[in-house]
């Protein structure tokens, strides 16, 4: 015969097992006559949404009873095994495997395994009726969250702090409510103006730890302080803390940060209740999801204003400029990282440094890299050919193959198409503003009358005073809700006034499709907007081990191919001559007009296929090409062109270039023999004869 056995829970230490173990320590030596020892109590302090392996002397207890040294199991409720019906009938399906008997004594139910029983009936009434019970434990456990969530609400919507007065600089007074803590207000005064006067968050850090004042200690310090002295009173032990001293408390940057972003200093408090999930074994604090909100509740109260709206914006504004987010196009400006994807694994692009640091661009070399080929622990590597390269070179060459595509269109219609589009808007947002302007005076207007009634009218003050209370609150809810409406409106007018004002400049300002290009290369906001406004998607795939084709579709459905190399450049792929390349050294590349779409790339055999139907590239047979063979061809019938470097980030002329920049250009070529420069003259005088030949054919059709 084995041992008999009490399980006891508690959820928090602060809570006791005294009563469980009394209660059911009697129940067994007088019911059942069978005492139990103390070493055969089995007590856990854990919540009871946490799995049973989790709970140290619960793992114990279920040890014993595969060795066979228990045969009874006393439990004060079902909840002290676990609160859900699934999980706490597994656990007594367990029991019952191995002849344990249990009883539950707020249930008053006794659940004895199969050798038991009489007979089977007896087994199969007593198994319905644990399924029964189970399933209305849990409904209770459900049914007690949901009222103690809708105790909660109430308290809030009477003024109590609903969590809120746990914020530092606040307390509850006499009736629960929360206040401001008048000593700690002052230091959270000093916090907004240090940071909006340049402290850094770090430096305002040290300066609260060096001083020795209550007021400046951290925002745990009396929570901490608070804990202990209830632990003692309730002659528990002193909590052990690993990740701090509580002793030597000093403030961190990310309770500092939580107060500089915290609105509640401004009088504005905002709750939100969520829809208690008790199945749910994850800590709520690590939930990424936390369900169905119940509550969103929104009052502004200032009673509870410490920060002025003046000094909360400016530290808005500060916190907004020094955030630092993944995505490095929010601090560091690029061109083109929205439309790249990579044609070998379907990934975007990420903006980064470059993986061999050995040469630089500017300060740091500053890249565009298939996300695919990043390798992290929780990023895998999905991509070896995907391509990285530096993003003045990229740039370059995109801006080179739609500055041909841009001459060839006419940007006078597209402009004036865009300019009567962004007018239509802007009418549209007047009259929602006159709109919203309107109701905004309206409400004022009626706000006022009902003033000046309370003001005449007679009866308790008290009355009135509420009725007035009441009133201004709903009157500033919604004229604030009416000005930040009226002010976004403003906003977006502005803006698209001033985008129609550089649209009719840029057009004014064109006379020739070589001033054009021309003015769009030396404006880097102009480049932003053209390379936004015109350029669908760019594509990059491998097509030899050290070129990458770049494949641009545009959003009039042009489309230019072009090549980059993974290595550096040689001489004979590159050329320079200060008289004629204003922006540089020149890289070569394809420069193929694809809009007829008479070329096809296959990725899986790194080869181009040409129809032979372009109405541009006449003189070049069809068939399926390498990047050798096609590279042969295009340069026999001098249909390589070249791009310089183009700097888009940290310029603010992206085409101007100083000595130390043309030495970095000139790290890229590999240094084996020097440049014929005749014959690159030549070859120079010659594009741009074959250039001018094309604009001044344009011109002629143009005025036709």
């Amino acid at each position: 015969m084995g041992k008999i056995a009490i399980y006891c829970r508690v959820s928090t230490e602060q809570q006791s097992t005294d009563r469980q173990k009394q209660e059911l320590t009697k129940y067994a030596a007088e019911k059942l006559e069978r005492p139990v020892a103390d070493e055969d109590i089995y007590t856990d302090v854990i919540s009871g949404y946490k799995k049973g392996e989790l709970r140290p002397e619960y793992s114990k207890l279920k040890t014993e009873v595969e060795a066979g040294n228990i045969d009874t199991i006393l439990f004060s409720e079902f909840t002290r095994v676990s609160r859900t019906a699934n999980e706490l009938l597994s656990e007594i399906q367990f029991f019952q495997e191995h002849e344990v008997s249990t009883y539950f004594q707020k249930q008053d139910l006794w659940v004895k395994c199969a050798k038991d029983f009489k007979s089977p009936i007896d087994s199969m009434s007593s198994n319905v009726l644990l399924h029964l019970l189970a399933v209305m434990a849990e409904y209770e456990v459900e049914l007690f969250n949901e009222r103690s969530l809708s105790g909660k609400i109430n308290k809030i919507k009477n003024g109590n702090g609903g969590g809120l007065e746990r914020a530092f600089g606040y307390m509850h007074n006499e009736k629960k409510q929360i206040v401001i803590n008048p000593k700690e207000a002052e230091t959270v005064v000093r916090i907004f103006d240090m940071y909006a006067n340049g402290y850094s968050t770090i430096q305002i850090c040290q300066i609260l730890d060096s001083e020795d004042k209550e007021e400046s200690r951290p925002p745990y310090y009396n929570q901490i302080k608070q804990f202990k002295a209830n632990r003692e009173k309730k002659g528990l032990a002193p909590k052990e803390y690993k990740r701090f001293d509580p002793d030597h408390l000093t403030w961190r940057t990310s309770s500092l940060s939580r107060i500089l972003h915290n609105e509640l200093y401004k009088g504005i408090k905002v709750i939100t209740m969520y829809k208690p999930d008790p199945k749910n074994t994850t800590p709520i604090h690590k939930r990424t999801d936390r369900g169905e909100p119940v509550l969103k509740y929104k009052e502004v109260d200032e009673n509870l204003r410490i920060i002025s709206d003046e000094l909360f914006e400016r530290v808005k504004q500060r916190l907004l400029k020094a955030h630092y987010n993944k995505n490095n196009a929010m601090h560091r400006p690029n061109l083109l990282k929205d439309k790249i994807l990579c044609g070998e694994c379907g990934s975007n692009f990420s903006v980064g440094k470059q993986t061999n640091t050995a040469t630089n661009y500017k300060t740091d070399p500053r890249t565009y890299r298939c996300y695919g080929v990043v390798k992290r622990k929780d990023h895998p590597r999905i991509c070896s050919e995907g391509m990285e390269t530096r993003q003045c070179r990229l740039d370059g060459l995109v801006l080179q193959l739609s500055l041909y595509m841009f001459a060839q269109i006419d940007i006078e219609q597209s402009n004036q198409k865009q300019v009567l589009r962004l007018q239509a808007e802007i009418d549209d947002l007047i009259r929602v503003k006159s709109a919203e302007e309107k109701q905004l005076n309206e409400l004022t207007t009626s706000y006022q009358t009902a003033m000046e009634r309370y003001a005449f009218a007679k009866g308790s003050n008290d009355k009135f005073k509420e009725l007035m209370s009441k009133a201004t609150a709903d009157y500033e809810h919604q004229a604030t809700k009416f000005t930040n409406d009226i002010i976004k409106y403003g906003k977006d007018i502005a803006s698209k006034r001033v985008t129609i004002d550089k649209l009719n400049k840029l057009s004014a300002s064109y006379s020739s499709i070589k001033n054009r290009t021309h003015e769009i290369r030396n404006n880097k906001e102009l480049v932003k907007h053209m390379i936004d406004e015109y350029v669908a998607s760019i594509t990059s795939y491998k097509i030899h081990h050290l070129w990458n084709l770049i494949i641009i579709k545009y959003t009039n459905d042009e489309e230019f191919w072009g090549t980059i190399k993974n290595a550096r450049y040689k001489n004979n792929e590159t050329f320079y001559d200060s008289s004629v390349c204003q922006y540089g050294i020149e890289f070569k590349s394809w420069m193929i007009n694809n809009g007829e779409k008479c070329f096809c790339y296959d990725k899986e055999s790194h080869t181009v296929t040409y129809n032979g139907k372009s109405s541009i590239y006449k003189n070049l047979p069809a068939g399926t090409y390498k990047y050798e063979e096609l590279q042969q061809l295009l340069e026999q019938q001098e249909w390589i062109g070249s791009y310089p470097l183009y700097f888009y980030e940290g310029a603010t002329d992206a085409t101007q270039t100083d000595e130390s920049e043309l030495n970095i250009m000139k790290q890229e070529i590999t240094p084996k023999e020097e440049i014929d420069w005749s014959k690159h003259n030549d070859e120079v005088l010659e594009r741009l004869r074959r250039q001018k030949e094309q604009e001044e054919m344009l011109q002629a059709f143009t005025e036709k």
